[in-house]
């Protein structure tokens, strides 16, 4: 065959093609494979390595009839590969159907800690300072290691162990006490209310442990009280008056005066100050009543001074005083004793801090060159001895103790002649 015929043959072949419209053979997307169980997975072979199917996108060219474009399309084929990382070396022989679910972890429970806090600091209607303490934790407070310290403008003035001011031993959680200081202080004072522990003590919170207010106490001026009571040469009432306060009282100043002797009322008067009481208790000022008060026998006495300008006084709760008196007279041998008794009941209350309620003893007698002794013994066999040579009065002072405060007691006054003649005279006990 000749060479122009074999090009037309080709040619004639290629149009032949051309015009069927062949297209490449289009392979769809095999179906995904449902993952097999595991009881379905075989123990392979340690020196095996298992081939794995992957898809590979393969692009496939499309013509459109009705636009004669061609478009290229995406086709997922799957292809083997070896992959000797998917299956590691497993030295178990037997794979049980089921395995078990582990027991969830349970968490441990948080100990409850307590946590004592300051929550209030403010004043009672005595102007005296009110600490108000809480335990805002969720674990009891044992109270016994704590102590509560005052701080007024950064000094130190109180510190009182909690086991003394509350009867039980442990704070519950959101439990509070509330307890009333001996303090008070007038003017503008920055107060400060901290609880601390010798204890090694967990908290919640431990910075939480003090309060710390600007507090306005009592106003500045005189603050007049009724110190003291006293009995005469010939038994007759006198009161002692101070000034406390941080002014002095000028004098002229106008107070009412009410004495009762046994709940009745035996005087009532107005009395002109002849002279300044100055400041901070700088002086004493006796006020003898113009209708004498004589006392004897058991005399319960109550007298009440108040000022006639409310400024001559800026606090009042302190200008009453109740007393009792007891008189014994006495005739004393030479070289004897002679012994009275009486009963205390004391109010279940504190003075002011620094002070106690006293017993007061005083014996009276005319003549010199005498020596007296005097004994004390009260509810718990305490004693104190004092002993006076050619001078009277002889005068003793004995504290009431806190565990003697709101109950009644026997106490016994001895008066002991250490001469060789008789004496006579009078013992003056007081006491609140």
């Amino acid at each position: 065959m000749s060479k122009g015929a074999i090009f037309l043959l080709a040619c004639a072949v290629f149009f032949l093609a051309c015009s069927t419209g062949a297209r490449p053979p289009f392979l769809p997307p095999p179906a995904p494979s449902e993952p097999a169980s595991l009881s379905e997975i075989a123990v392979l072979n340690e020196e095996e390595i298992v081939p794995t199917e992957e898809a590979v996108i393969i692009p496939v060219v499309e013509e459109r009839k009705d636009e004669g474009i061609a478009v290229e399309r995406e086709s997922k084929e799957p292809v083997t590969r070896d992959s000797p990382t998917e299956v590691q070396k497993s030295e178990v022989t037997d794979i049980p159907a089921s395995i078990p679910a582990a027991a969830p972890l349970t968490p441990e429970k948080a100990v409850p800690r307590p946590d004592l806090t300051v929550t209030d600091l403010s004043f009672d209607p005595k102007k005296r300072l009110t600490v108000t303490l809480a335990n805002v934790g969720d674990g009891p407070l044992p109270l016994e290691s704590w102590i509560l310290k005052i701080f007024v403008d950064g000094q130190i003035k109180g510190s009182y162990p909690l086991s003394g001011i509350s009867d039980q031993s442990l704070l519950q959680p959101k439990e509070s006490i509330r307890f009333v200081t001996p303090l008070s202080f007038r003017g503008r004072h920055e107060v400060e209310a901290r609880v601390v522990t010798g204890e090694e003590m967990k908290e919640q919170n431990e910075e939480n442990n003090y309060l710390r207010r600007i507090l306005e106490g009592a106003p500045e001026g005189p603050d007049i009280v009724v110190q003291d009571l006293d009995l005469t040469e010939d038994l007759d009432l006198a009161i002692i008056l101070s000034n406390v306060g941080e002014i002095e009282l000028p004098s002229g100043v106008t107070f009412r005066v009410q004495i009762l002797v046994n709940g009745i009322k035996v005087s009532e008067f107005e009395h002109f100050t002849s002279e300044v009481l100055k400041a901070h208790s700088g002086n004493r000022y006796t006020i003898d009543p113009p209708y004498r008060v004589r006392i004897s026998g058991i005399a319960r006495v109550r007298v009440s001074v108040l000022p006639k300008v409310a400024s001559s006084d800026v606090r009042l709760e302190n200008n009453s005083l109740q007393r009792t008196f007891i008189i014994f007279p006495f005739q004393v041998p030479p070289q004897a004793s002679e012994e009275f008794s009486f009963s205390v009941f004391s109010p279940g209350h504190k003075k002011e801090e620094g002070e106690t309620e006293r017993i007061k003893a005083e014996a009276r007698w005319q003549g010199t060159g005498v020596s007296l002794l005097i004994s004390f013994r009260g509810p718990e066999d305490r004693r104190a001895f004092v002993a006076l040579s050619e001078e009277s009065p002889l005068k003793v002072e004995v504290p009431i103790h806190s565990g003697e405060i709101g109950k009644e007691g026997l106490w016994t006054v001895s008066v002991v002649n250490l001469i060789e003649r008789r004496i006579e005279g009078h013992l003056i006990v007081q006491h609140p």
